[in-house]
């Protein structure tokens, strides 16, 4: 039977961008899975990570799979490895985040309003309820649970993502069974920029 992986997606995407990296012969024998965290529901109720997460935990069921994010999707898939251990086999986190710096997080907002909705928005998300997914991530704080991760892990970033190399250093060091990766020439999207390599990474990641 075929490992499933889940693919998370960022902020400003939709499902869709994992197709480069989904269709790479290194991940041909793995069931690949790339569920929406924006959904009608989530956006009309109000997004927050943990209902995302939770909406995440009960579409997976009683599977034990691993689970590759970036962004957003790897703040997601880091929340699911704390709060539903039994559901993760290991992690890959891309350009994760567990505590934002708050300058960060206004430098974003501030882009956010400045561009057009066609640029940053993916289509069935609006820009007041991207700002409203922001604002509900401003006061996140994943890192006291770190330390309790105990799945393979890694945690990758771009070389030239500097706005989240601090962050991916930090979680690669607090959590136990974690290794960096340090992506040379990548910027932050490089699974849609570079998918070929990106899919190369996570199928090392992988167990044999």
């Amino acid at each position: 039977m075929a490992q499933t992986i889940v693919f998370l997606h960022g902020l400003g995407e939709s499902p869709d961008v994992w197709g480069g990296v989904t269709s790479a012969p290194e991940l041909a024998g793995y069931e690949c899975k790339t569920p929406a965290l924006f959904t009608p529901e989530l956006l009309t109720h109000g997004w927050s990570l943990d209902t995302a997460t939770d909406m995440l935990a009960t579409r997976i069921g009683e599977q034990r799979v691993h689970h590759v994010g970036l962004s957003l999707g790897a703040v997601v898939a880091l929340n699911l490895a704390i709060r539903y251990p039994h559901l993760v086999a290991s992690l890959f986190l891309s350009a994760p985040q567990a505590k934002p710096p708050a300058l960060l997080m206004r430098v974003q907002n501030l882009l956010m309003r400045l561009l057009p909705g066609r640029v940053v928005c993916p289509p069935e998300v609006t820009k007041k309820q991207l700002l409203a997914v922001m604002e509900s991530l401003r006061r996140l704080d994943l890192t006291h649970g770190l330390a309790t991760v105990s799945v393979p892990t890694t945690v990758a970033c771009g070389a030239k993502d500097r706005a989240n190399l601090n962050a991916a250093h930090h979680i690669a060091t607090a959590i136990p069974t974690a290794r960096l990766e340090i992506v040379p020439s990548a910027k932050h999207q490089w699974h849609a920029q570079m998918p070929q390599q990106f899919a190369r990474h996570v199928a090392r990641h992988l167990p044999a």
